[in-house]
């Protein structure tokens, strides 16, 4: 074998080698960076809170605070039911400042009950005192309403409150939900008062069909000696009233300045309707259409 062949079969031998030793290089190279982030992507996302929780719907809601059931819950009603919440301490700490029945708003989300999925519970995220209307252009904040009590007649303070198209005078025992336009009593909201706006051309016959109906649950609709109904409810066209063993209610139809308005009375037997109905009359008779 001459020279120049042996070089050349050296060549290719060195030449395979290389080759192979390549190969087996890029075999058992570490993952690049990239190939790293991927492998790891799936550790983040464990280690992560899960999709659940932060795609969790907050929910928002008005009410009035009842309040703290423990230190970590409180009662808060909404539309005349009550609702259980819990909370974490910072919402506590906000709770601890509310009175009873004061109008809040709040937030929350619900959250699947551990070992049972049909049930929920109710997570304060957000908790504080509702927002105030502001007061109506030319009224006073204040006014000094005169009301009839066991026969003596007196004058009370009474602050400047806003509904749906008019607004009204409100004594402190007492709290407006402006969203459901209902006058109640603090130390027992069944003592309440549902006022309704009514269109122009309300019929007042077809009020006192409906308003019958409705009181029949209560007792036989009764009408309102005119002499007493005018006394305390000057301008009325309307007045029944429904006496059962427990409540009585009253059905009053009335217009103020050419505006006619609907209230519905709800008066427990009780020694509160003593003070609640004189006053409530008093806060109905404040009314001023906007």
């Amino acid at each position: 074998m001459n020279k120049s062949r042996v070089m050349t079969l050296f060549a290719a031998v060195l030449l395979t080698l290389s080759l192979s030793l390549t190969a087996c290089s890029k075999t058992d190279q570490p993952e690049t960076p990239a190939n790293s982030n991927a492998g790891n992507s799936q550790i983040r996302d464990e280690a992560n809170p899960s999709d659940e929780a932060q795609d969790e719907e907050v929910k928002q809601g008005k009410g009035h605070f009842t309040g703290m059931i423990d230190n970590h819950s409180v009662e808060i009603e909404v539309n005349g039911q009550p609702m259980a919440f819990q909370m974490d301490a910072s919402i506590s700490a906000i709770a601890e400042e509310l009175a009873p029945n004061e109008p809040v708003e709040f937030a929350y989300v619900e959250k699947a009950v551990e070992g049972d999925d049909t049930l929920k519970q109710l997570m304060l995220t957000q908790l504080g005192k509702a927002s105030q209307p502001e007061p109506a252009a030319g009224l006073p904040a204040t006014k000094q309403l005169e009301v009839e009590l066991e026969g003596m007649k007196e004058e009370r303070s009474a602050n400047l409150t806003e509904g749906k198209g008019y607004a009204l005078y409100v004594f402190d025992i007492f709290t407006f939900d402006s969203e459901t336009d209902t006058l109640s009593m603090n130390y027992d909201p069944n003592y309440k008062v549902k006022i309704v706006k009514l269109p122009s051309d309300y019929n007042t016959e077809q009020l006192v069909l409906e308003a019958k109906e409705k009181l029949a649950d209560t007792g036989k609709a009764e009408e309102v000696n005119s002499g007493i109904m005018h006394k305390f409810m000057p301008g009325t066209s309307v007045f029944l009233e429904a006496t059962g063993k427990e409540l009585t209610q009253q059905y009053i139809v009335k217009e103020i300045d050419g505006q006619g308005y609907c209230f519905e009375l709800n008066i427990p037997h009780g020694e509160p309707s003593e003070g609640f109905v004189p006053l409530a009359y008093a806060s109905l008779n404040s009314i001023v259409t906007k």
